[in-house]
């Protein structure tokens, strides 16, 4: 077959040529994490959720065009290699976040050899950045207070919530009753519960019916948004699991929580409602043991029926805006003392090492209560909101 002149099989490319290669002709040295099928590096697309070197951004190896995903919530971008090259070099994600024209013609370019990386791109980039105006700090506004009516009536929207399993259904059914924290009685609390597929004739919240749906509250108590939970994620992500790693290099991964589009997740934290603060025993609690942070939302809810205070980041990734907020309310209830309570597994691990890392360098006297290696017997039940009274009592006088 006759190619046109100039033409440049990037897919050969690509499966020719190793990171490290690409990662050099990008002037790059490449810091990975791992070996093998995946390795992990940190995001080069300028992403927000990519703090303390966590190498969110995990690469397949095995497959030809390198393909990748970034698994910070703030960005979760993915391509191949010709992507990461764009990001080696612009410290950004491509134009519309696809490669295209220019774009496209210099990252083949660098990777075939025919270019140089333009001297001091990063450099200049990041000059032209502190030129610029600082951008304006991420702000949620409560939906009450919106200027879009449609917005504004999501505010209430819990008065549709059914919390009696019995009137469910099936799925959703079997998520509560997998889940004895969440009774009708802390479901009507915490102002959660399932929405139902038959709004009768109510659109509101269309998006998330038929799932488990959690409000994030401001720290004075306003909606700040809806979240919520696919109770069919286990079965989608059985299923994904089971796909090969060609076939699930084109799909994405299920999303176990929905957050509305704009929302900045990273600033906030679940139940961090002042409110809070006026439950019997809680401001006592507090002082003796600090702010207990950790992961879900189930977590928190949990926690708060046997009487205990903690706050969930919603992920099992803590951002450095939510650590500037624990700070603060460790500074001025609890003693400076933080105590992480995230899953006892593998990502919580790994998520709890991160967080202490980030409160330590505040100077704050934080603790790791648990992980998969501390009181055994007690952390086989993996997430807090399966933890007794005992339990807690146990993991706080032992950590």
């Amino acid at each position: 077959m006759n190619r046109p002149v100039g033409y440049v099989d990037v897919d050969r490319l690509q499966s020719e040529t190793t990171l490290a290669d690409a990662a050099a002709k990008c002037g790059v040295t490449l810091e990975a994490r791992g070996s093998g099928p995946e390795v992990r590096i940190d995001c080069p697309f300028g992403c927000p959720g990519d703090h303390g070197g966590r190498k969110d951004v995990a690469i397949n190896t095995e497959n030809p065009q390198k393909v990748f995903m970034c698994h910070a919530y703030e960005c979760k971008f993915r391509g191949n290699m010709l992507t990461l090259i764009h990001g080696w070099l612009t410290g950004s994600k491509p134009s519309g976040d696809k490669l295209k024209g220019d774009e496209f013609r210099r990252v083949t370019r660098v990777l075939t050899g025919q270019a140089e990386p333009t001297a001091g791109t990063t450099h200049a980039k990041s000059q032209e950045k502190s030129d610029s105006p600082p951008p304006k700090p991420e702000h949620n506004t409560p939906l009450v207070e919106t200027d879009d009516d449609r917005v504004r009536e999501l505010h209430n929207i819990d008065e549709k919530f059914v919390v009696d399993a019995a009137t469910m259904n099936p799925a959703a059914a079997a998520y509560v009753r997998q889940h004895p924290c969440l009774s009708p009685e802390s479901m009507k609390k915490w102002r959660a519960g399932y929405l139902p597929n038959d709004g009768g004739g109510d659109k509101r919240g269309w998006s998330l019916r038929g799932g488990i749906v959690y409000p994030v509250l401001s720290e004075q108590g306003k909606v700040l948004a809806w979240v919520g939970r696919d109770v069919n994620y286990d079965e989608k992500e059985r299923e994904f699991a089971r796909l090969t790693t060609a076939e699930r290099a084109d799909k994405d991964p299920p999303a176990k929580h929905r957050f509305p589009k704009g929302f900045h997740r990273g600033i906030e934290l679940f139940g961090q409602q002042s409110s809070r603060l006026r439950e019997t025993g809680y401001r006592e609690f507090i002082a003796k043991h600090g702010i207990v942070v950790v992961e879900g939302f189930n977590d928190v809810i949990g926690l708060d029926n046997l009487g205990i205070p903690a706050v969930a980041v919603m992920s099992n990734k803590i951002t450095n805006e939510q650590v500037a907020k624990v700070e603060r309310w460790a500074r001025t209830f609890a003693g400076d003392k933080v105590t992480l309570l995230f899953d006892a597994d593998q990502a919580g691990d790994d998520g709890a090492k991160d967080a202490l890392w980030l409160f330590s360098q505040r100077k704050l006297t934080t603790r790791v209560a648990w992980s998969r290696a501390m009181n055994d017997g007690v952390t086989k039940k993996e997430q807090p909101e399966m933890l007794t009274q005992n339990d807690v009592i146990t993991i706080l006088a032992t950590a």
